[in-house]
Order: structure tokens, then sequence, then C-alpha cells
């Protein structure tokens, strides 16, 4: 059993004028977290979207992508997934995570779990170079916008 006290001290909590006072408390709260996990940054805006295989440097070699290579692409989805492989065979599902500090984005594959990490060399709205940087060569991917 409630005391007296108690019962009036939970009846002006759950008093609508309460609600009312805290409101702005409220809403201010939820449009801080909402406005906080919208946030992008400008590499992260570049990054996503699909990108076509132009050409591969390893060392002092380099072969431009032929008609078969022309049509892989990597595909950096806002939501941190990203899709690589070749169309219409199908596309290798992962996610990614970008470090901006060292300019690198770390991609996992989903099934194999394999996790390898790319040096983003240049990154404009419409060219992608990426360095693999954890092979002893020097592997060096352009991509362009598609």
């Amino acid at each position: 059993m409630l005391s007296a006290s108690t019962k009036k001290l939970l009846d002006k909590k759950n008093h609508p004028s309460s609600l009312i006072l805290h409101l702005p408390l409220i809403i201010l709260l939820l449009f801080s977290v909402r406005i906080d996990a919208q946030t992008s940054t400008v590499l992260e805006d570049r990054l996503c979207k699909s990108w076509g295989l132009v050409k591969i440097e390893d060392g002092t070699k380099t072969q431009n992508a032929d008609d078969a290579q022309k049509d892989y692409r990597i595909i950096f989805n806002q939501d941190h997934t990203v899709q690589q492989g070749l169309a219409p065979d199908g596309f290798i599902p992962g996610t990614w995570t970008l470090d901006e500090a060292k300019n690198e984005v770390v991609i996992t594959d989903k099934s194999t779990k394999v996790s390898y990490t790319m040096k983003i060399i240049k990154l404009t709205t419409d060219e992608l170079v990426l360095q693999q940087i954890e092979d002893s060569r020097t592997l060096i991917i352009y991509y362009k916008a598609s």
C-alpha cells in the first residue's frame, strides 16, 4: 500500500503538465541523436557510390581493364556495406570502415570474414585510387565512378 505522500509524488510525475515542461528537452535530445546518426564526412560522401575498374598497377607493370574486367564494380553504401564483383555474375557482400586519420578503408568479406586494408591515394567525385598495403608488392587500383 502506497503512502499518501508517495501517491502525491507519483501523481505529479504523471501529470500532463510535467510532460509539457520536459517536452523541449525531450525534443532536443531526440533531434541531437538523429543528427549524430546521420552525420557523414566529405570523404565518406565521395566514397559512397559505384566504382568501375579502370586499371591496375603492379610495381612497374600496368594492366588496363579488358572487356571482362570492365564489368568489375565495387559499391560503397552509406550504411557501411560494400558489394564487389562482376555484373551480372554476382557481387560479394561485405562491410567497410574508414580511418580518415590514416586515409584508409578496411573492407571485410561477410562470408569469409577476411579483412583487407586499402590506402586511399586519390578520391574525387569521379576518381578513386586505392593502394593495397598488406601485400609485399605495391598494387594500385584505379576506379572511375560508374
